[in-house]
Formats: structure tokens, sequence, C-alpha cells
């Protein structure tokens, strides 16, 4: 009689937690497989679909191999987006059937495959292409917030930054110290460990770094 190994896959490890995903990749097994004693084993991987490391999926292949079972996969899509990896599998000899497509031979998987690549490819170009034609349009881009910012834009909040810094009184205090800290030729490091012992916090209410003295120790010799 034919015993089946599983193999399911989710993108995330809040999907694999959540069970959001698999519950239904699980049903579609146990639907194609139908007699669950036949069903020996499961594997589950938790990661992304570019990713193509996956253990679990080794070691299913690995046991169905050992029990001369079958793999079953709940969808085509959740082996990977890469033609080669699948390739990799046929050429692993174990026997696998995926529960969406059950009547797909070899060289149907590879057309899926090959179409599910090209796919991914697609999508990484038509995302630069976006990038790159916002870039033409607005100026200069940079990750987070407020990400495409004209030049000119971009020079003027860095000099509202600097401003702000130059302003804040707790900058303004520490520097009054750093200005005689200078004087007994102290390290940077030094300074630092002083700055805070007295209590002194930089703009953003932190502690004070070796870096963090030395910027303001510059501005105290350009003053």
């Amino acid at each position: 009689m034919q015993t089946f190994v599983a193999y399911y896959r989710v993108s995330t490890k809040k999907q694999g937690q959540s069970g959001l995903g698999l519950d239904a990749q699980r049903r579609s097994v146990l639907s194609f497989v139908k007699n669950q004693p036949l069903l020996v084993a499961e594997f589950c991987d938790i990661e992304s679909g570019k990713n193509d490391q996956r253990p679990e999926l080794l070691k299913a292949v690995q046991y169905a191999k050992e029990h001369n079972a079958r793999l079953v996969i709940a969808k085509l899509d959740r082996l990977s987006r890469n033609m080669t990896f699948v390739s990799s599998l046929m050429d692993s000899k174990v026997s696998f059937v995926c529960a969406d497509m059950p009547d797909a031979n070899e060289f149907t998987i590879h057309i899926f495959a090959a179409l599910a690549q090209q796919e991914r490819k697609m999508i990484g170009e038509r995302t630069k292409k976006a990038l790159d034609e916002k870039l033409l349009r607005v100026g200069q881009w940079r990750k987070g917030v407020n990400s495409f910012l004209k030049p000119e834009v971009s020079a003027k909040a860095a000099e509202s930054n600097r401003a702000r810094a130059a302003n804040n009184e707790h900058n303004r205090k520490a520097s009054e110290l750093i200005r005689a800290l200078l004087e007994a030729n102290l390290s940077y490091v030094e300074m630092a460990r002083r700055l805070n012992r007295a209590g002194f916090k930089t703009a953003r209410g932190g502690s004070f770094q070796a870096t963090q003295v030395r910027r303001l120790a510059q501005k105290q010799t350009l003053s």
C-alpha cells in the first residue's frame, strides 16, 4: 500500500505559529491522500519564498526515500519559484506529487516552475523601473519616511537638523563642560565618561559616546 510524506511551507514565522496557511495545506494533502493513516510523516519549513534553503524539505525527501513513501506537496508554488531548485528535487529520484495538480508530469511541473520564476523576475524588474522613474522625476532617493526628496529639500532638512542640534539645551550645557575639558587635554572617551557621570544627556536624551563628544569639541574649536 502506498504511503505518503507531506511537506508544507509557510512564508513567515508568525504564519507558522498561528497555523494560517498551514491548515489549508494540510487539508489539501489529506484530501489527496484520502486515508489519514497512509500519511506517515509531515515536515514544514517556515521561511521566505525566495529562500531555497529548505532543511525540512531535505528531511522529507530523505524520509520518503528510506520508507519507500511518496512525497506529497499541497501546492507546486510551495516548493519554490526557482526552476533550478525544482530540477534538483527531480534529480533526487524521490517520487513526489503536488496535491493541487496530481496528474502533472515532470514536463508540466517544469513549465509551471519556469513561469513562476519568470513572474518573480518581472516583479523585481518592474519595482526597480518604478524606483528609477521616480528618481528621475523627483530627485534624490533614500530609504525610510519621505524617501524621495529633491536635492534642495534634502539640503534644507539637513541644515535644519544641524540648527536644532546646535540650539539644543543638552548640547549647549555639554559644550560648556567640553570647552573646559579640552583645556585639560583629555581623550574623547574620558570626556564622554565625565559627561555621563555628571548627568549630561545628548540632544536625544541618551548617554554620550566618544564620537558625539568629538563633534561637539570640533564645534568648540571652530567657534
